[in-house]
């Protein structure tokens, strides 16, 4: 029977993986991670109908045991000869079959915690599909989640966790390294869930990024406006004025439709970096549009400080691994102006290492917090104030 594994018995904050009782847990754990073969368990797909977990959906059908896949959206479909069944059928699946695996194939804190509280209580787990993708072979994962092996790489989570927990203070953020770096190593998601924050709350929650009345916002990754309508409502609308950077022309479109009404703001059609150059991106609706060296589609791209952006007073960046770029072309205006800062830090594996060692390059005054948004991996954020 695969059961869930055993959490390590030390508190979160205080991880030390020089310590020889980590270690020794780390070592039995992926032991027992590689004697586990859940496609060899009857297995319910839980939010199968994510486009993010196609890749895996389909290896799994094709070489596990995979009795039906949830979706309420593709009911009464099929899938390689498998039904799409609505989460109504969920507890008739398990009273046939108790023995069966469920697997989590969602990502968003909604459907998560849903799915969750569907399976209830019992003696089988309900794993992440990123656990599971962890012992499988790349092409189970996609070309969108190839980055997971050095994410979990141990040499590159250990050196990172040394030199973040020097510099992030307070309690919850050492809390938060330690559940990031213990989840890249295990895949396991009950490190992320003792510390998520909610998801709506990103980029502008209270505690790490005060706002005030007549803040000048910059949005790198501005995607359709969520974010800009997010700081609207926490400023109450008493803001100065907002610019907006998107490169990718369909959200740019839908930034322009869904923000018509908001005053005060400016939608720069052009990608953050660290000089005016242009580049191709890949548009990827469902996980963002990022550049890339083989795409036709060329987009402008331009650094901050390039731009009459006046006083600039807070800067989130959420550029798809771009963000060290565009801090780099924000130099001047950071010596000027101080600007609150919220960084996506979860594009690349290095992240804390890059990130951090530039915002110190810019400015060795930043008081720096670490929070994550997501039940998964994405979504974790560096703030400095």
């Amino acid at each position: 029977m695969t059961q869930a594994a055993p959490l390590l018995p030390v508190a979160l904050g205080n991880l030390d993986f020089n310590d020889m009782e980590v270690q020794t847990w780390l070592k039995i754990h992926a032991e027992r991670k590689a004697t586990r073969d859940v496609l060899k368990h009857p297995l319910i797909l839980l939010g199968a109908g994510s486009v993010l977990a196609q890749p895996f959906v389909n290896y799994t059908i094709a070489h596990g045991k995979v009795l039906a896949l949830i979706d309420n959206a593709r009911a009464g479909q099929t899938l390689h000869g498998i039904p799409y069944v609505g989460d109504a059928a969920l507890p008739n699946l398990l009273a046939k079959t108790p023995e069966a695996i469920g697997v989590l194939c969602c990502g968003s804190e909604n459907a998560i915690a849903y799915f969750t509280g569907a399976w209830g209580e019992r003696p089988q787990p309900l794993l992440s599909y990123f656990d599971v993708l962890s012992q499988l072979p790349p092409e189970a994962a996609g070309h969108r989640l190839g980055f997971m092996p050095s994410f979990s790489d141990p040499d590159l989570a250990m050196a990172l966790h040394e030199k973040a927990k020097a510099v992030f203070t307070d309690a919850l953020s050492r809390q938060t390294l330690d559940a990031i770096m213990l989840y890249r190593l295990t895949w396991d998601s009950r490190y992320i869930a003792a510390i998520a924050r909610p998801e709506k709350a990103i980029y502008f929650e209270l505690e790490a990024m005060p706002l005030g009345e007549h803040e000048i916002l910059v949005d790198g990754g501005a995607y359709d406006g969520d974010t800009v309508r997010s700081f609207s409502a926490r400023t109450k609308g008493r803001y100065d004025h907002i610019h907006a950077f998107e490169i990718d022309p369909v959200n740019a479109d839908a930034f322009t439709f869904k923000t018509q009404e908001m005053p005060n703001v400016t939608l720069h059609r052009v990608g953050l970096w660290n000089e005016k150059t242009q580049m191709g991106i890949e548009h990827r609706p469902d996980d963002g549009s990022r550049i890339s060296k083989t795409s036709t589609i060329m987009v402008p791209l331009d650094a901050m400080d390039n731009l009459d952006l006046g006083p600039v007073s807070v800067i989130k960046l959420d550029v798809e691994g771009a963000e060290v770029q565009a801090l780099q072309g924000a130099r001047k205006l950071i010596a000027n102006h101080k600007p609150k800062l919220a960084i996506s830090a979860y594009h690349r594996a290095d992240d804390f290492q890059t990130l951090l060692d530039t915002v110190s390059d810019l400015r060795d005054d930043y008081r720096l917090t670490l929070r994550h948004y997501s039940p998964i991996i994405y979504d974790t954020v560096i703030y400095a104030l």
